[in-house]
């Protein structure tokens, strides 16, 4: 019924809409929604007789928009709570029970943790007992913790507000005293709710946060939960233009828009997680548990000299590890989720249960891992210590990290704990050099990603995750709603983004802000260049070919656009306008073997094979391995007849270790067309051998099916010499 509520409203069915409204909010023991919707139901009636009457009414536009909005609000909350009555998951089920055991207001909230952050600051200041008073902060932590929790759980579950909802919420925000972790974890929960359902307010909410609040961690909150919802919820904003108008405002803030832009890409980055957490499982760890050098945890530096005395595979899977750790290294630095992976498997404490506890800030003091803290003398520069303190892993990496350390032995842990040795200055001063980082320019960047991360880890490791849509398996890409559009692509960012994603190898998406961008700036041949190639790679050879000679107008002679231009023509089987384009690159590069080759081919497919001949001859003198180069000679000498000359090329190929399949079938061709079909046969026999099936085989063989004809073999020889192996 609620689908069919909001079809009708989007048809502006109001009527039938509003009937069908009532008839669900009958089914919901809610009497204020049932009221609500009455009064709606009425409102309309009354419009329409008036408007049957002929009656003019300079406001019934506006009033119309006001009765079509409030249609989707209340349907937006029928159909919520409907759900909630009859599912059985784990939100519904904690829905159910605050419903039954309503939550503190939010002034009641506001009161006691006013009143537990006054109390902390005064406990070390009254008892002087160490006891006593990490008793008494233990208790009051603790209880901040609870609150914390309920806050979140009452906003989460929670329907629609009201204005005194509103009003009372306000309070959290205007309060000097309360916590930068109730706000922040405050803040996650009107992001989650707000995706389960719009709430004009709340979306009012987030936007106060972000413009009142200066700590980062709530701001960059805020405009995650802001973006987030604008991007899912962008058909209910649009019928509130003050909304609108307030997402506009953010436009003329620079920071405001650089901020938005390295969300954007955090967003694209988390697009790889899976892929990092692939490369990690399936390649990075075997390769080093496999090799007996990598297993040592004492070994430090390879002795070289040692080496020459092993396995020499060892040295080159060292330096292919070495290699995909860097690139990982690079991935991290650009912001992307490089322990995903590692922390995949210690989500599983006591401590994860509790929904609000993924959106936690990491403090010392959290209940769960303060005896930690208390108990072991963690010194200043332990590599603890160091690892808590960087800004690389997000705060529900930090928990686990702790979680963990408190299930380790006692030794390990002291071993831990201990003074950095040298060794470990390295890591120390890199660590050193982040934490600046992050309290610098660059702090709101940080901040972002390590909550992007806790979001992730949420959506995917959730115990109950499989109950709500998993954002990240969308692209996220936010440009795509007209809504965000205009502060995601604002004015250089265009670029950077489309750009982001050409290097990334996002084609169809870079290709699509490139084709915008020849509009807004037709000069730039880099732009046409970029477009061109987005399209090579996604085979639309014809477009591709537009946009290269645009950018070959744009600048002329450019010999990256003419090589590209010539490639496409060749995939488009032009071979003629594809030689134009070489024979221009030629004249550039006169011995580029590369390119020879690439005319020669051309030459060839258009049957001018003495021509092609010159170049292949060439590239087989020029060359260091003439192997392509003789395998091309071998083949025109067999399309014009000459097969003794084809036989002395294709007769060198086997020769060598690196002889391919096609060497054999080649010769097995040639062998063919002089009659001499024992030689054939024993070729042909070579290549079904390493053809994985009979059917395989036929393939290859048959594809040369009209170069064998014609040479004069006829159609029943053709088809007879796979039966004779």
């Amino acid at each position: 019924m609620y689908k069919d509520i909001i079809q009708f409203l989007d048809q502006r069915r109001l009527k039938e809409a509003f009937s069908q409204l009532y008839s669900l909010a009958s089914e919901i023991n809610d009497w204020e929604l049932l009221s609500e919707v009455e009064t709606l139901k009425t409102t309309y009636g009354y419009m329409l007789q008036y408007a049957s009457q002929g009656m003019e009414d300079p406001e019934r536009g506006k009033m119309y928009a006001q009765l079509r909005r409030k249609g989707y609000e209340l349907a937006d909350q029928a159909g919520f709570l409907k759900e909630q009555q009859t599912s059985q998951s784990f939100f519904s089920c904690r829905f159910r029970e605050l419903k039954q055991h309503p939550s503190l207001t939010f002034n009641d909230i506001n009161l006691t943790l006013e009143s537990i952050v006054e109390n902390l600051s005064i406990i070390p200041l009254t008892i002087s007992d160490e006891q006593k008073k990490n008793t008494e902060l233990k208790k009051l932590y603790e209880q901040n913790e609870k609150i914390i929790d309920e806050l979140f759980d009452k906003i989460w579950s929670s329907t629609l507000w009201n204005d005194d909802d509103k009003k009372e919420a306000e309070t959290l925000i205007n309060s000097q005293l309360i916590p930068s972790n109730a706000l922040a974890v405050m803040t996650s929960a009107i992001t989650l709710n707000l995706l389960k359902i719009f709430d004009a307010k709340k979306f009012q909410f987030l936007l106060q946060l972000y413009n009142e609040r200066t700590e980062m961690v709530i701001s960059q909150r805020a405009l995650i939960g802001i973006l987030l919802t604008a991007f899912y919820q962008e058909k209910r904003i649009t019928l509130y233009p003050e909304l609108i108008a307030e997402l506009t405002l953010l436009t003329n803030n620079s920071k405001t828009i650089e901020q938005l832009h390295n969300i954007q890409i955090l967003f694209l980055l988390s697009r790889e997680t899976e892929k990092i957490d692939k490369k990690m499982r399936e390649e990075i760890i075997p390769q080093m548990m496999r090799n007996p050098k990598l297993r040592k945890p004492d070994l430090k530096i390879i002795d070289i000299e040692d080496l020459e005395d092993k396995n020499p595979e060892w040295e080159k899977e060292m330096k292919e590890i070495s290699d995909e750790i860097h690139q990982l290294g690079e991935l991290q630095m650009e912001g992307a989720d490089t322990y995903m992976s590692t922390f995949s498997q210690l989500k599983s404490y006591p401590f994860f249960r509790k929904t609000a506890h993924w959106f936690y800030l990491f403090d010392r003091q959290t209940a769960d891992i303060a005896n930690f803290f208390i108990d072991e003398k963690i010194e200043k520069k332990s590599i603890i210590s160091l690892l808590l303190d960087s800004p690389v892993f997000c705060n529900s990496d930090k928990y686990s990290f702790c979680l963990t350390l408190n299930s380790l032995p006692q030794s390990q842990r002291e071993l831990l704990s201990s003074q950095i040795g040298e060794q470990n200055e390295m890591m120390q001063d890199s660590i050193d050099k982040l934490i600046v980082e992050a309290n610098s320019k660059e702090k709101a960047n940080i901040v972002s990603r390590q909550y992007i991360h806790d979001l992730y880890r949420f959506f995917k490791l959730w115990i109950h995750r499989n109950e709500q849509h998993d954002i990240f398996t969308d692209e996220l890409a936010f440009w795509k709603s007209p809504v965000l559009k205009p502060l995601i692509l604002h004015g250089e960012r265009h670029k950077q983004i489309a750009d982001y994603l050409f290097a990334k190898d996002y084609f169809q998406e870079a290709s699509e802000l490139y084709e915008e961008l020849t509009k807004i700036q037709p000069e730039e041949s880099d732009v046409w260049q970029k477009l061109g190639f987005s399209y090579q790679k996604m085979k639309r050879y014809k477009d591709a070919v537009n946009a290269y000679i645009q950018a070959d107008i744009l600048k002329p002679d450019h010999l990256w656009t003419l090589k590209h231009l010539a490639q496409c023509y060749k995939r488009m089987h032009n071979y003629e306008k594809a030689l134009d384009y070489f024979y221009r690159v030629e004249t550039i590069q006169p011995d580029n073997l590369n390119l020879l080759l690439q005319i020669g081919q051309c030459l060839a497919t258009l049957r001018d094979y003495s021509k092609a001949l010159q170049y292949f001859f060439k590239v087989e003198y020029l060359d260091r391995t003439p192997e392509n180069a003789q395998r091309a000679i071998g083949w025109c000498y067999f399309m014009t007849g000459k097969y003794e000359d084809a036989l002395r090329f294709y007769k060198k190929l086997l020769q060598i270790p690196e002889a391919q399949t096609s060497d054999w079938l080649n010769t097995g061709h040639i062998y063919t067309a002089m009659n001499q079909i024992p030689k054939a046969i024993e070729c042909y026999r070579k290549v079904e051998k390493r053809t994985s099936s009979r059917d395989e085989f036929l393939k290859i063989y048959l594809n040369d099916k009209d170069a064998l004809l014609e040479q004069g073999v006829t159609e029943e020889n053709i088809y007879l010499i796979p039966d004779l192996l």
